[in-house]
């Protein structure tokens, strides 16, 4: 199991520091004993060896002197052009906060027309209800009719009408 023993977060971001010699000592060692027993560390190290090897051996491209006063000019024309970053997050956050509001608003209006077109067309039953009340408060009279013609008998006949006078004292 040892031999399978790879290098650990922290000792690979030292493998830089270790092949320069730069590293502490208590740290060497510590990297050392896991490449003595483990050949798969060992081939991180080796690869990382070779990466700097043909690192070393690329041309090394020198800047032109004036280039330090281009890179400081760019970046002090950048700095009184640009808004400072702060003012930069406020808009983004005020942008945002816009876009959310106007979907807020444009849900709500959306819910209020749907609300809206619902209760117009859509039938309510106690609106039905509330249309036949005078049927439904007289339902036990009008059972004890059986016709029509009976009813229309004593309407020509106003009997319904002296009977609501009387009732209704």
């Amino acid at each position: 199991m040892a031999k399978l023993a790879r290098l650990s977060p922290e000792h690979r971001d030292n493998l830089a520091a270790y092949l320069d010699g730069e590293l502490e000592e208590a740290a060497v060692q510590e990297i050392e004993q896991i490449l003595a027993v483990s050949p798969v560390a060992r081939h991180e190290v080796d690869m990382l060896s070779r990466t700097w090897d043909m690192l070393s051996a690329l041309p090394v491209q020198k800047a032109s002197d004036d280039f330090t006063q281009k890179t400081v000019s760019s970046m002090q024309a950048t700095e009184r052009t640009s808004p400072p970053v702060a003012s930069q997050a406020v808009k983004q956050n005020v942008r945002r906060g816009g876009v959310l509001a106007l979907w807020a608003g444009v849900l709500a209006v959306c819910a209020y027309l749907g609300f809206s077109a619902t209760h117009q067309w859509v039938p309510n039953e106690s609106d039905q209800l509330l249309d036949d009340y005078e049927i439904i408060s007289n339902l036990d009279k009008l059972q004890e009719v059986g016709t029509i013609e009976f009813l229309q008998v004593l309407k020509a006949k106003n009997t319904l009408a002296e009977h609501d006078e009387h009732s209704a004292k």
